[in-house]
């Protein structure tokens, strides 16, 4: 119905039609799992996402104080007492993944999400960090921040049913030692490996006797149950001597921390999409804040490197330390299929599919008729052209670059539209990297 008009002016009517349009959600909003320690030194809630908005948000909320271990063997020796026997010291630092938050937000993460671990080792707790993590909706990057393999792995394999279930989430995954044994056993399209570990400037400084754990220690009153060390020198002045100038030595030959590499790529990751886009491989990228890697791995070590998967972060001397990989965990040497092989064109169909998904869900109850299925056409239509232009999608033409199908004798039956259902099949050309740059030189004799 127009409205008529009489006057000058502006006149309003009203279209009771529905508008669908597909709008480019957020791709690169990560959740960091690990055990973090409140800064008044409360418990954190188990199982709970908390959000992040900034570096004020999180220094002012978390603790970044950490402990040393130093795990000794001693026992009584019968021939001389009081005095033990004791063997070296090995000392090592407790991780604290609060300042792989640091390094995160330092090489320009932003919003994110926290999930403290209060007990890693219980089974129901891990249990239930998927639907911790999707009660918020928007987390798209999973990280599990911690140096210890095994715990990894453990969170790891908690996730996976998010990744085989759900088209939202990518695992950014840390490699202990670059094997593909180290590899967690997680869906590997949806994963993708980094190695080595960054050496950082941040310094240590030895904690309080009260913060240093002693394991192993044995005597009349303590069988190898965990002591501190001002603990121990209450129990043993010899042995508090020992282990103190082990750490001492320990901590003058290790004066930085070393963090694990998936917090930083996490940040490359955002870095990457807010620049250019999810399409383009978060590759190439230099790192700040990085002193060096625990292993320098030179172009003959990357071949099977990349063969199992796994992303190698390089130190060249022009560059600087570099990701020198964008590959999934499908794209390993046996594997045939190439369609999930790199890291950007998966996570370019992930955003992709839930954006789409997102938008299809307004629709619900519509009529399941042909002005639906044109309102749904054109709007995916757009979003898709949106994506051509600005350069994740190959082709000289629309035609080439993707395509979009939905209708009776189409993508739908009567019987499929008698059913309620409505059928949009969707096709897309994703751009790749160019992983190989091969130039050829040719010396003109003429």
């Amino acid at each position: 119905m127009s409205v008529a008009v009489s006057y000058p002016g502006v006149y309003v009517e009203e279209d009771a039609s529905v508008a669908l349009s597909i709008a480019q959600s957020a791709t690169a909003v990560p959740v960091f799992v690990g055990q973090f320690t409140a800064a008044d030194g409360s418990a954190f809630p188990a199982s709970t996402c908390i959000r992040i908005n900034s570096w004020l948000d999180f220094s002012t909320r978390f603790s970044f104080a950490y402990s040393v271990v130093a795990a000794i063997t001693s026992a009584l020796d019968d021939n001389t007492p009081p005095e033990w026997k004791y063997t070296d010291p090995v000392v090592s630092y407790t991780y604290n993944p609060a300042w792989g938050l640091r390094h995160y937000f330092e090489n320009g993460g932003g919003s994110c999400y926290v999930l403290p671990l209060v007990n890693p080792a219980d089974t129901a707790e891990l249990a239930a960090l998927p639907d911790a993590i999707e009660k918020e909706g928007v987390i798209t990057l999973l990280v599990c921040l911690s140096d210890d393999d095994t715990q990894r792995k453990s969170v790891y394999n908690a996730l996976n049913t998010l990744l085989q279930n759900k088209v939202d989430y990518f695992l950014i995954a840390d490699s202990k030692d670059g094997s593909t044994a180290s590899n967690p056993s997680t869906l590997a399209e949806q994963t993708a490996v980094y190695y080595p570990s960054l050496k950082t400037a941040y310094s240590v400084a030895r904690p309080d006797d009260s913060a240093i754990v002693v394991k192993g220690y044995e005597d009349d009153e303590n069988q190898g149950k965990d002591l501190s060390l001002s603990d121990l020198k209450t129990a043993s002045q010899a042995e508090y001597q020992a282990v103190s100038d082990a750490i001492d030595a320990y901590i003058a030959s290790n004066p930085t921390l070393t963090l694990p590499s998936s917090g930083t790529m996490a940040a490359v990751y955002c870095q990457n999409d807010a620049r250019r886009g999810v399409w383009k491989a978060p590759a190439n990228e230099a790192i700040s804040g990085v002193t060096g890697l625990t292993a320098l791995v030179t172009d003959s070590q990357q071949g099977p490197l990349n063969d199992a998967g796994v992303n190698v972060i390089r130190s060249f001397s022009e560059r600087g330390i570099v990701v020198w990989g964008a590959r999934t965990l499908a794209g390993t040497a046996a594997n045939s299929d190439m369609s999930w092989r790199y890291v950007s064109v998966r996570r370019l169909f992930n955003s992709a599919e839930r954006d789409i998904r997102n938008a299809m869900n307004t629709m619900v109850f519509q009529p399941n008729n042909q002005p639906t299925w044109e309102r749904v056409r054109g709007a995916i239509n757009n979003y898709l052209w949106q994506l051509w232009r600005d350069g994740a999608l190959k082709g000289t033409t629309e035609k080439e670059a993707y395509f979009v199908q939905i209708g009776e004798n189409i993508t739908m039956t009567a019987d499929d539209i008698a059913q309620g259902k409505m059928i949009a099949k969707v096709g897309m050309a994703a751009v790749r990297p160019a992983e190989y740059i091969i130039l050829e030189f040719t010396q003109n004799m003429a």
